[in-house]
């Protein structure tokens, strides 16, 4: 359990810094600053925590994830590019996660960590573990190749 914590806080860590260094970046890279505009025009910048933790400049396949318009925090999206045009997103609005962290990508796959609730945790402190999902490029659209954690609903146990 040590192990699955410190490798969490790892991942958010490595975002975190990576957000730093692509944020300056975003000038350079004319697909991200259209990435950032096609986000900020659903998520008003004022509100908004969008990483580019994940973002490789030159790649065909990228992906910006954050919160949208959440006060604290946790209206969670990931929204898929192509260049720098919109291919999809993670879910469809309202759907969002509590918490999502970016875990590993290659040029044709991005994986992202769901972290799971209970019903009875509040947000500060989620105890149902978490869900890898992996989105892959098809063609003009993205799909997921593992399915969606639910969200916490009526009977689900757990939910993301």
């Amino acid at each position: 359990m040590r192990a699955l914590v410190r490798a969490k806080i790892g991942a958010l860590v490595a975002a975190v810094a990576a957000t730093f260094v692509a944020a300056g970046s975003a000038a350079r890279d004319p697909n991200l600053a259209a990435a950032l505009a096609t986000v900020h025009r659903q998520c008003p910048q004022a509100e908004a925590q969008i990483s580019t933790g994940v973002w490789m400049a030159g790649w065909a396949f990228n992906a910006l994830y954050g919160n949208c318009n959440a006060g604290d925090g946790h209206d969670q999206h990931v929204w898929f590019f192509g260049g720098g045009r919109l291919l999809g997103m993670d879910t469809r609005e309202p759907d969002s996660s509590k918490a999502i962290v970016a875990m590993w990508r290659d040029d044709r796959t991005i994986a992202f960590l769901y972290v799971l609730y209970r019903r009875s945790d509040p947000l500060c402190c989620p105890t149902g573990g978490g869900t890898i999902v992996r989105f892959r490029i098809a063609g003009d659209h993205v799909a997921a190749l593992d399915k969606l954690p639910p969200r916490e609903l009526g009977s689900v146990a757990v939910g993301r």
